[in-house]
Formats: C-alpha cells, sequence, structure tokens
C-alpha cells in the first residue's frame, strides 16, 4: 500500500512547464548537488595529495591542469548538445544523475592513486590522463546535468529562485562534509598521518558512497517539465480523457501538443553556431559568467588555500576544518537573512553587498592573526557569501529567459554547459594560481619549516588575491538590471513575442507606460 501511495504522490505532481515545483523536486534537486561531492574533494585537497604525499612539483602540475582546461571547454559544448538531443521518458538532463555514477567512482579512484613504478615525464602524463577523464568526461557530464535540471524542471520564475536558493544552501551543505572532515578521516586511516596513500583511498572510498547515494536520489525525485516525454500510461490515460471531453476541448489540445511537439523540434534543430551566438549576444549572460568565475574562484580557492594558511601560517592544520565549517554554517545563515533583502531591492543589489562584506571579511587577519580574529573574519567572509549565493543561483536562468526573448532561440543546455565550464574553470584556477604562486614563493612540503617567501604567498593567497576579487566583482555587478525587466520579458515570451529585434527593452517600456502598466 506505501508503494502505491508513493507512486500516486509522483503522479500528482503538475507536470505543466509553469506550475510550482513540490518538496520532492526541492529534495531531489537538493541530493543533486551530491554528485559534485567528488569535484569539491578534488578543487580541495588534490593539490596538496600531489605536494605532500606524491611530493609532485605544483609548477609543473599547476600548467598540466591549466592545459586540460581547453579540452575541458570543448567537452562542456559537446554535453550541452547531449543533452538539448538526449530523448528519454525520464527527460534530457535528468537520466544523466544515474548513467555517471559507475564512470566517475572509477575515474575518481584512478586520479587519487599513482601507479609505483612510475617516475619523472610518467607521472605528470598520468596526471594529465586521469585529470581530463575526472574533469573534462565525468565532471563535465555531471555538473552539465545537474545545472540545465533548472532550466527543465520548470518555467515558474519563483520555483527557479527557490530553486537556486536550494542549490547554494545544498551545495554549502556538501561542502562543509568535504572541507570540515575530509582530511580528518584521511588521519583517522593514516593511523595519524593525514598525507597516506591508505588514508586518501579510504576517505575517497567513504565519499564516493555519499556521491552514489545523492546521485541516485536525485534522479528518483527530480521531474522535467520543459520538454518532458510523458511515461505511456500518462499518455493512455489522457486520451481516455479525451474521448470524454467535448470537441472544442479537444481541439484546444490538440493544437497545444502541436505547438507544443513544434518548439521541441525547433530547439533540437538550432545549430551549434545559432545557440553560441545568441549567447554571446546576450550581455547579461555573459556579465553572469564573468561574475559566477570570481564568485566560484573564491569558494574552491578558500577551502584549498584554506589549507596551506593553517598549517604554515597559524601552525594548526586542525584550524582548516574549523575555518571551513564556519565559512558555510554561517554561509547558510547569510543565505536566510538574503532572501527578504533580495525580494526588497533585487539580485544585483544583494549580491553587491554580498561582495564588499566579503571583502572586509578577507581583509581582517592582515590586521591581526589571533585565533579568534581570523575565525570572525571567516564567519564575516560567510555572511558576505550567504548573501551572494542567494542571487547566484538563479541568476544564469534569467539570463537564459532574456536571451530566449531577445533571440528566439532557446540554449538552456548550450547556456549551462558554457556556465559548467566557466564553474571548472575557476575551481581549476584555484589549484592552478595556488600552485603557481607557492612555487614563485619557494614552497617546499618536505622542509620542517617554510621560508619567509612562502609564507608570505600563502598570506597573498588567504587575503589579498580574495579581496581583490571581490573588489572587481562590485564593479562588475553595478552593470546587472535585469531584475526589473524579468517579468514583461516572460510575458513576452508567453505571448510568443521574440526574436524580435524592434523589440526591444525600450519599445516595451513605452508600451507599458502607455498602458499603465
Amino acid at each position: 500500500m506505501k508503494a502505491k501511495g508513493k507512486s500516486k504522490m509522483f503522479k500528482k505532481r503538475d507536470m505543466a512547464p509553469y506550475a510550482k515545483l513540490t518538496g520532492l523536486d526541492y529534495l531531489g534537486y537538493f541530493f543533486g548537488a551530491g554528485t559534485n561531492i567528488l569535484n569539491l574533494i578534488v578543487s580541495a585537497f588534490l593539490l596538496i595529495y600531489y605536494s605532500n604525499v606524491l611530493y609532485l612539483g605544483l609548477t609543473e602540475v599547476g600548467t598540466v591542469m591549466a592545459v586540460s582546461k581547453v579540452f575541458d571547454g570543448v567537452s562542456d559544448l559537446i554535453m550541452g548538445r547531449i543533452i538539448d538531443k538526449t530523448k528519454s521518458k525520464y527527460g534530457k538532463a535528468r537520466p544523466w544523475y544515474a548513467r555517471m555514477i559507475i564512470p566517475t567512482t572509477v575515474c575518481v579512484l584512478l586520479l587519487f592513486w599513482m601507479p609505483a613504478g612510475f617516475k619523472g615525464m610518467m607521472q605528470y602524463v598520468y596526471v594529465f590522463v586521469t585529470y581530463n577523464l575526472v574533469s573534462t568526461v565525468c565532471y563535465t557530464a555531471n555538473a552539465v546535468a545537474h545545472a540545465s535540471m533548472i532550466g527543465f524542471m520548470t518555467m515558474n520564475t519563483k520555483s527557479r529562485g527557490m530553486v537556486g536558493v536550494v542549490s547554494m544552501a545544498s551545495n554549502t551543505v556538501f561542502t562543509i562534509l568535504v572541507t570540515n572532515f575530509f582530511m580528518k578521516i584521511c588521519r583517522f586511516f593514516g593511523g595519524g598521518d593525514a598525507y597516506t596513500q591508505k588514508g586518501f583511498t579510504c576517505t575517497l572510498i567513504c565519499y564516493i558512497v555519499l556521491y552514489a547515494v545523492s546521485a541516485i536520489l536525485a534522479f528518483l525525485l527530480t521531474r522535467e517539465r520543459i520538454n518532458n516525454v510523458m511515461p505511456a500510461q500518462d499518455t493512455e490515460k489522457e486520451k481516455e480523457s479525451e474521448e470524454e471531453a467535448p470537441s472544442g476541448i479537444i481541439e484546444e489540445k490538440l493544437a497545444e501538443e502541436k505547438h507544443r511537439k513544434k518548439a521541441e523540434k525547433a530547439e533540437e534543430d538550432v545549430p551549434i553556431k545559432v545557440a553560441l551566438l545568441s549567447l554571446v549576444q546576450n550581455k547579461y549572460w555573459i556579465l553572469c559568467n564573468v561574475m559566477c568565475l570570481g564568485f566560484y574562484f573564491l569558494m574552491s580557492f578558500a577551502s584549498s588555500a584554506t589549507v596551506y594558511f593553517a598549517q604554515y601560517i597559524m601552525n594548526d592544520l586542525d584550524l582548516q576544518g574549523t575555518l571551513s565549517s564556519i565559512l558555510y554554517i554561517v554561509l547558510l545563515f547569510g543565505l536566510v537573512a538574503a532572501l527578504p533583502v533580495m525580494m526588497k531591492i533585487g539580485k544585483g543589489n544583494t549580491m553587491r553587498i554580498g561582495l564588499i562584506i566579503s571583502a572586509i571579511g578577507y581583509f581582517i587577519p592582515q590586521l591581526t592573526l589571533q585565533k579568534s580574529a581570523v575565525v570572525g573574519a571567516m564567519a564575516i567572509v560567510g555572511i558576505g557569501f550567504g548573501f551572494i549565493a542567494a542571487p547566484a543561483g538563479s541568476f544564469l536562468q534569467d539570463t537564459l529567459t532574456f536571451g530566449q526573448w531577445r533571440s528566439g532561440v532557446s540554449a538552456i543546455g548550450m547556456g549551462n554547459a558554457v556556465f559548467s565550464f566557466v564553474n571548472k574553470l575557476s575551481s581549476a584556477l584555484g589549484i592552478v594560481v595556488l600552485g603557481w604562486v607557492l612555487d614563485l614563493g619557494k614552497f617546499d612540503a618536505k622542509l620542517p619549516v617554510q621560508p619567509a617567501s612562502a609564507l608570505s604567498a600563502i598570506k597573498f593567497l588567504y587575503i589579498w588575491l580574495p579581496a581583490l576579487i571581490c573588489v572587481i566583482c562590485v564593479f562588475l555587478s553595478a552593470f546587472y538590471d535585469l531584475d526589473k525587466k524579468l517579468p514583461f520579458l516572460e510575458k513576452e515570451i508567453t505571448a510568443g513575442r521574440i526574436g524580435t529585434k524592434k523589440r526591444d527593452w525600450k519599445t516595451i517600456k513605452e508600451e507599458n507606460a502607455a498602458s499603465g502598466k
């Protein structure tokens, strides 16, 4: 009986394109962020694994990762196209939650394991191959699919906004699970030593189980309403109801179905060049990607830099877990506090406030390195991150809505694919910049005491660079004014008035002013 009740609950969900999402949808998307948990480990701890377990050159490793981003960018575009072309009863993006579990598991284990016989150049070739398998193939499929789900789940603006919030909240939870416990578990399995192969391998297995469970739950609980393929039983039920309905209603439904199929075919037939051109001509989409590049760089970079700052500046490796936990726990409170503010002053202004708060928090350790002050500064950064994260989750989908109205081209898969690349690029840049700066500072993991140049490099990475990025993003956020346009754009799209350059924003404002709206 319970099984039947559960099945009925799933079927009752409104599958209309503008339907509000249910608790199951939000819960499923929450677990969908768990598909990113292994990438969080790669971003935060791969470099410390290479430097303190394998003793590889950080400049060489950073260069390998930088070169890999070229292939990564291509793979994101390919995956975006694959998702747009995917035909399944489960939808376009949703099936990929389940499809990537085994490949991702195998590739991540290989990335954190080096054959004993490999020396010199062979080590870096192995790093290149395994890193690309994880980042270019596996993470691309997971990340593009998960990001695209926001666009495919609903066109309801409020629900999309809530999905964005859920996304940031879930990312925060999973980030805490990684940053606070990973090194502790490594130390446990390593017999008190955090930097052993056994410790890293056993810890990875624990997190792989969490990743697999999250991916399965995301697949089971989420639903796609945009371009969804209805199950056969639902189609039969619809046919039965149509037989009993008046002829006028039947004709109306047939017309709607014809329009839906035509729209789906039009989207599938959009060439890659056309989709990319529509994105390049979308100023808000470009601005969103540039700003998110900075924000996600800070998010990924914070975990990596904190490990070195805690161990070599504060002389307390356990402080890394404390700082990371404080950052992301306070972020959740900042996220909640930011929601009413965002509703009142808009997404752009809310993000601007968050960036200013974060910049202040990053600067405090320059004034004093007292442990309490450092912890308090990270809490301030967490509040700022919450105000940034609240609007960041739905920024992209809003810009794609603008792009659809402006060009007449729906490029959800391609738009999210490029954004996924930007996200991964920010994570990779965090590792690359960290490695290069540490090498310039003459950092050597084998030395019991680091030279002054290495300590200065770590302080620059932890304090000055993040603060500078925040200031730059504050300037860029001043150009985001899409909030006030969205309600009108949605009406335009619903009315079918898309892809007409003559109907610019100025025209819409004049028409609304004339009608008293």
